[in-house]
């Protein structure tokens, strides 16, 4: 579900990338073909709010698995977990729509969720055709 925009570091040397796509995308999907309504209430409500699905890969290898992304304000957060015993980790990602732009930050949080600092890296996005055949395994 995440093929909706492929995302490169600006560091020429960088080998990852990433994909994402939109829940609202899959939702807008559903109301057209009717299936939307044929969801359990708790589906249909997470599915009217707005979060991103993220897949990172490695060297052209896919990372293990997605990763949901909540809207935050006018960017995406991912949940929260522990480094170590007195720091909490998460990661921002903010989108320039207009430029398809993006900051990925992993933040440093206190144990009470205060921001301490960030290590940041910046893109560009692209969207990704439909025309291009999407697979999760062998053929």
């Amino acid at each position: 579900m995440a093929d909706g925009y492929v995302c490169f570091a600006d560091d020429a040397a960088s080998e990852n990338f990433f994909i994402f796509g939109e829940s609202k995308v899959i939702r807008d999907l559903m109301i057209a073909d009717g299936t939307f309504t044929k969801l359990p209430k708790n589906m249909q409500a997470k599915l009217k709010q707005d979060w991103l699905i993220l897949r990172g890969y490695a060297k052209g290898i896919a990372f293990d698995s997605e990763h949901y992304f909540d809207k935050d304000g006018g960017s995406w957060i991912d949940e929260p977990r522990k480094l170590d015993a007195h720091s909490i980790i998460r990661v921002r990602l903010t989108i320039n729509w207009q430029t398809l732009r993006y900051k990925r930050a992993v933040e440093m949080l206190t144990p009470s969720m205060k921001y301490q600092s960030e290590v940041d890296q910046f893109g560009r996005c692209e969207p990704v055709s439909p025309n291009v055949r999407q697979t999760t395994g062998p053929e």
